[in-house]
């Protein structure tokens, strides 16, 4: 028995132990995730989505976590936010066994709305999407089924495209040529356009803490403001009195001089009023007077003028009847 106790006190510490084992650290780990991995921090295509798409960080992994593989989550974010309902609602649908067309179709969007204008088409993938377009007039496009294969290569072209400014044509070459929306994703981060992204999200980043900054500031300059209030209103009260007292000597001086002035120019003017009465009257009596001459040598000149009329008459009449005389004598002449 004792043998037996003996045993068992051996083999319970070491099936323990075995079961202990604790793996070697490894600081840079890649854990595969169907496609997508993480890097010591959340993938990078993760973090897009969630930028592009204006929902939090959570909700990507939430739809990951539903079993929704990473290159159809775009599709997931774009209905939700275009027909404007939860993620688990499409989740649901999309588990259930339904096409990404009648979810769409379900939530009142058409086909139309997954085209994405381009240049030019490269590529199989994206002929047989945009082939429906091209073949179809718009007012046709209603009639279009897209297969989900289509759907997610259209939501991603138009995610990577406008979420970095990337050229849509790059993105059919790279898909065309076999690689995943992950790995299309990661070179448009790193081209000259995700560079400037990348300078825009640290400014994004720094802004926080600039209006924090700022915000400080602003309390900063308040608190001196309102230290110094009543220091500088004291002042105010004493400054003033003390220049209305410094004042007052000249703007009495001064108001002086004025009156002095004003005084001297009425004193001036006076006795040009008391002149300027008579001879006022002297001037309207001038012009009576001047009147009154021209009225009266008008009247002499029509008299004069009537009386050479009247004396012409006179002095023309016996010349007058003296012809007639003349004339009748000449007549009885002729007639005997």
């Amino acid at each position: 028995m004792n043998k037996i106790s003996a045993l068992l006190l051996l083999t319970i510490p070491l099936t323990l132990l075995s079961g202990c084992v604790v793996a070697p650290s490894q600081p840079h780990s890649r854990i595969d995730m169907g496609g997508s991995f993480v890097n010591g921090d959340l993938n990078s295509f993760y973090f897009s989505l969630g930028e592009y798409y204006r929902v939090p960080e959570r909700d990507v992994i939430f739809i990951r976590e539903r079993r929704i593989p990473d290159h159809e989550i775009p599709v997931v974010l774009f209905i939700s936010q275009r027909a404007r309902v939860t993620p688990s609602a499409i989740i649901n649908l999309r588990l259930s066994g339904s096409s990404w067309m009648d979810i769409s179709l379900r939530f009142g969007l058409g086909p139309d709305v997954y085209y994405v204008p381009v240049q030019s088409v490269y590529g199989s993938p994206y002929t047989h999407a945009y082939g429906h377009y091209q073949n179809r007039n718009r007012n046709e496009w209603q009639k279009i089924r897209l297969a989900d294969d289509d759907v997610v290569n259209l939501v991603n072209l138009r995610f990577i495209s406008e979420r970095y400014g990337y050229p849509a044509e790059e993105v059919m070459r790279m898909r065309s040529s076999g690689k995943n929306f992950m790995n299309i994703n990661d070179e448009a981060r790193r081209s000259n356009k995700g560079s400037e992204y990348r300078q825009q999200e640290r400014r994004d980043g720094r802004e926080p803490a600039m209006q924090q900054e700022r915000r400080e500031k602003e309390t900063r300059q308040s608190e001196r403001r309102d230290e110094r209030a009543p220091v500088m209103q004291q002042e105010r009260e004493t400054r003033q009195p003390e220049r209305r007292d410094a004042r007052e000597p000249a703007v009495q001086q001064e108001r002086q001089e004025k009156e002095t002035r004003q005084q001297e120019r009425k004193v001036v003017r006076e006795p040009e009023k008391l002149q300027g009465v008579p001879d006022k009257a002297s001037r309207q009596q001038e012009r009576k007077e001047t009147r009154e001459s021209a009225i009266q040598q008008d009247q002499q000149k029509k008299e004069s003028s009537k009386k050479r009329r009247s004396d012409d008459e006179d002095s023309t009449e016996p010349q007058n009847n003296k012809g007639r005389g003349a004339r009748r004598e000449v007549d009885e002449g002729q007639v005997r």
